[in-house]
C-alpha cells in the first residue's frame, strides 16, 4: 500500500507534544535449449517518498502555529517562506512518531478500542459483512446523494472520483472520529491529498466502495440577454458537463438541452492499460515464466510458493490494478527461484531449478484472474539477522514465515510494517526496503532488507532493532508507492537529493540509472545531507560506486561536523563500516559491524563539506557550466527539507515538473 496514514500512527490522546519521527522515510537474455514453449494469452485486462524513514515525518507538521518541534530544538517556518536553523534537514528528530505519518503530516492520534487494529479491519472486510451497504452492487452516486451521508452512524466520502461507505470504519481510523468527519458527505479529495496523498486507499477502503462519483452543471455556451429582453427570446441553449467534460469547444448543442456526464476525476486521455503476456522457456535443469508488462512500467512482484507442484504470482501495476497467476506446474520445482527483472523492456522472469533434470512437453496449468480495487494483503515475517551499522541504525534482514513469500520492492515503492510494542498496542510505520548490496552480509532471496534508526522514544523503531529478542510476527503490506520511473526516460543528468534515512529511496533507484542502457546517463549527483559523519548511511557503498563509474558525484554536507574534518578533503574522512565481515546465516542473528579501514583511496571517496540545503546549492544544478548540473531531481527527507529544497529550486529557476519528491 502506501497506505500508512489511515492506520499506521496509533497515540493515546493528549500526547500531542510526545512526537518521535518514527516513521520510515521510508538482465539480459541467456541463450537458452529444449523447448521453446507455447505462448499463451496471459491476460485479458491491464498498479501501478518518501518519508517512510524513521526519522523522518514527526518533523514536519505545524506545532502551535508556525512552529515545529524537529531534533533537538524548534524549526520556525518565517513569514518569508524560509525555514530557520536546526537539524531537521538529517531527518533526526527526538519527537515521538507517533504524533507523525510517513507522508510528513503530523496529527492527532486517538487510542484505538481493543479489536480495532489493521489486522482486525482486515479480517472484517474479508468476513463477508457488507461493509459498503449496497448488497454488493456498484451504482454511481451524485453529490446530492452523498451530502445525505454525513452523520456518525453513516458517513459516506468521495475521493478521486470514488465514493466509499466509511461508517464501519470509524472505530478504526488512528485519527478519531472528528478527522473522519471532516469528509463526510462530501468530495474529500482534496483534503485526503493534504494529509494522506500517498496512502493506497483503494485497498485499505475495497470493501467500502459504493460507486463513481458523478456530478452535474449547467455552462450556459450563449451570453445571456439582458433581463428586459429575455422574454422576446427563445431559451438558450445549453450543454450539462461536468467540471472534469473536455473543453466546451469540442461540445455542440444539438438540441435545447444536450447532457454530457462524467466521473469527476480527470477525464485526460490515458495510455492503455497494461495488459501483462505470458511465455515460458526452460533448459535442462531450470524453468523460466516470464510476464511481459511494458517498458519501465516498475511492477511490484510478489510470489507464494505452496509446494513444488504449485506456486502464486501477483503481479500490481498502475491504476490499483492486481494480476493473479495460479500455476499447478507439470514437474517438481524446487524453491526459492531466482527473480530477474528488466524495467527498460517490461519483462520480469522467475527462474525455477528442476527438481529433476529433463526437458517437459508442457509446463503444466495456469489460471488467471484480473482484480481492481483489491483488499489489503498482508504477509507476516520475522526479523531475521540485525546488523548495528552506526551509533543508532541497524541494518535488519525479515525472513517470512515458512519463508514461502518473495517479494519484488518497485524502485521507489514502500511497505508498511506493522508489530505489537511493548505496551501491547500494534503500531503501523512505513519503510522502503533497500538493495541486498546495501547490507553487509548475505541476503537470501526471499528476506527482505531495511534499514532503520533507532529513536528514543519510537515505538516500532525501537521493537524492530531491539538486539534480544529478535522481533516476530510482524506483518508487511504488498507494496506501495506513486513513483514513476518513466518520468526520468528523457533525462540523463539526473541530481539525487536526500535527508539522513531519506537516502534509502535513492539507492536502488541510483543502481537502475548507473545500468541504464537506454539514453545512457551522463551525470548522476548524489547531495546527501547529515549532521556528521557517524550518521551517514552506506558510505562505502557510495564511495566503491563513485570508484567504479566517473559519472557518478557523491557529496557530503554535513550540518555538525567539525572544521577540520568538513573542508571538502575526502582524505580527512573516518573510516566507513566495513563489509567484509562474516556473512549472517539464514538463522536469526543480531551482530556489530566494527569499522575497518577498507574505503577506497582518497581520489575516489566522496566530498565533505560543512553545510545545509541553501540557494547555493540548487544553483549548482540549474547551472548548466556546473558539474552538478542536472534536469531532473529527486528528493527524500523531512518534509522541511522537501519543502525548503524545492523552494530553492524554483528560485534557482528549475523546472518544477521535473522534481519528485518521495512523501511516504
Amino acid at each position: 500500500m502506501s497506505l500508512c496514514g489511515w492506520f499506521k500512527i496509533f497515540k493515546r490522546k493528549n500526547a500531542v507534544n510526545a512526537s518521535d519521527a518514527d516513521s520510515e522515510s521510508s538482465g539480459p537474455d541467456e541463450d537458452r535449449v529444449g523447448n521453446k514453449g507455447r505462448r499463451t494469452a496471459g491476460s485479458k485486462g491491464g498498479k501501478g517518498g518518501d518519508k517512510r524513514k524513521d526519522g523522518g515525518s514527526a518533523a514536519n507538521g505545524s506545532r502551535n502555529g508556525a512552529e515545529k518541534n524537529v531534533g533537538k530544538g524548534k524549526t520556525k517556518v518565517k513569514s518569508d517562506g524560509t525555514v530557520s536553523e536546526d537539524d531537521w534537514e538529517e531527518g533526526e528528530t527526538d519527537a515521538d512518531a507517533d504524533a507523525g505519518s510517513d507522508e510528513g503530516n503530523p496529527r492527532n492520534k486517538t487510542a484505538l478500542k481493543p479489536g480495532h487494529s489493521l489486522m482486525h479491519w482486515i479480517r472484517l472486510g474479508n468476513s463477508g459483512v457488507d461493509l459498503a451497504g449496497t448488497g454488493g452492487k456498484v451504482r454511481p452516486v451524485n453529490y446530492a446523494e452523498l451530502a445525505q451521508h454525513n452523520k456518525p452512524d453513516d458517513i459516506w466520502t468521495a475521493i478521486r472520483g470514488k465514493v466509499y461507505n466509511v461508517t464501519r470504519y470509524l472505530d478504526f481510523h488512528p485519527g478519531g472520529i472528528d478527522e473522519l468527519m471532516r469528509g463526510a458527505g462530501k468530495d474529500a479529495t482534496k483534503l485526503f491529498d493534504e494529509v494522506h496523498a500517498f496512502v493506497n486507499y483503494e485497498s485499505l477502503l475495497a470493501k467500502c466502495y459504493i460507486g463513481p462519483l458523478r456530478s452535474t452543471g449547467v455552462l450556459h455556451l450563449v451570453p445571456e440577454e439582458p433581463a428586459e429582453s429575455s422574454f422576446l427570446k427563445p431559451p438558450t441553449p445549453s450543454v450539462i458537463i461536468t467540471p472534469s467534460s473536455p473543453s466546451i469547444r469540442t461540445l455542440k448543442a444539438n438540441s435545447a438541452n444536450s447532457i454530457a456526464s462524467s466521473s469527476s476525476e480527470e477525464s485526460t486521455s490515458k495510455a492503455a492499460p497494461v495488459v501483462p503476456r505470458f511465455d515460458w522457456i526452460q533448459k535442462t535443469a531450470e524453468v523460466t515464466f516470464i510476464f511481459y508488462t511494458k517498458a519501465l512500467c516498475n511492477p511490484a512482484v510478489v510470489v507464494e510458493f505452496v509446494n513444488n507442484l504449485e506456486f502464486n504470482v501477483r503481479i500490481f501495476l498502475e491504476g490499483n490494478v492486481r494480476h493473479r497467476y495460479q500455476f499447478q506446474v507439470a514437474n517438481n520445482l524446487q524453491w526459492p527461484c531466482t527473480v530477474r527483472q528488466s524495467l527498460e523492456a517490461g519483462k520480469v522472469e522467475l527462474v525455477f531449478n528442476k527438481l529433476l533434470p529433463g526437458l517437459w512437453t508442457s509446463y503444466g496449468q495456469m489460471e488467471h484472474e484480473r482484480s481492481e480495487n483489491y483488499p489489503l494483503e498482508l504477509y507476516e515475517y520475522d526479523v531475521a539477522t540485525r546488523l548495528e551499522i552506526t551509533h543508532d541504525s541497524c541494518a535488519l534482514l525479515l525472513r517470512p514465515k515458512n519463508n514461502s513469500i518473495l517479494q519484488v520492492i518497485p524502485i521507489g515503492y514502500h511497505l508498511s510494517i506493522s508489530g505489537t510494542v511493548a505496551d501491547g498496542q500494534v503500531v503501523t510505520r512505513s519503510y522502503t526496503p533497500v538493495p541486498a548490496s546495501a547490507i553487509p552480509t548475505d541476503c537470501p532471496a526471499t528476506f527482505v532488507p531495511l534499514l532503520v534508526k533507532t529513536y528514543q522514544h519510537g515505538g516500532l523503531s525501537k521493537h524492530l532493532t531491539r538486539p534480544v529478542p529478535l522481533a516476530t510476527s510482524l506483518q508487511l503490506s504488498q507494496p506501495s508507492g506513486s513513483f514513476s520511473l518513466a518520468k526520468l526516460k528523457h533525462h540523463n543528468r539526473i541530481a539525487l537529493l536526500a535527508a539522513g534515512s531519506g537516502i534509502t529511496p535513492m539507492l536502488a533507484l541510483l543502481n537502475y540509472l548507473l545500468e541504464r542502457s537506454s539514453n545512457k546517463m551522463e551525470s548522476i549527483s548524489l547531495l546527501y545531507f547529515n549532521k556528521t559523519e557517524a550518521d551517514i548511511w552506506c558510505r562505502e557503498m557510495l564511495d566503491n560506486l563513485c570508484a567504479k563509474d566517473k559519472r557518478l558525484t557523491v557529496k557530503h554536507f554535513l550540518s555538525e561536523a567539525e572544521s577540520q574534518s568538513a573542508t571538502g578533503s575526502p582524505n580527512t574522512s573516518r573510516p566507513a563500516s566495513s563489509s567484509s565481515s562474516p556473512p549472517a546465516t539464514p538463522a536469526a542473528s543480531s551482530t556489530t559491524i566494527t569499522e575497518a579501514d577498507s574505503r577506497p583511496s582518497s581520489s575516489a571517496a566522496a566530498a565533505l563539506e560543512r553545510g545545509r540545503i541553501s540557494l547555493a546549492v540548487a544553483q549548482q544544478l540549474t547551472n548548466v557550466d556546473s558539474p552538478l548540473s542536472a534536469t531532473f531531481v529527486c528528493l527524500c527527507g523531512p518534509k522541511p527539507f522537501n519543502e525548503l529544497s524545492c523552494q530553492h529550486l524554483e528560485q534557482a529557476g528549475f523546472n518544477m515538473s521535473h522534481v519528485h519528491s518521495f512523501q511516504g
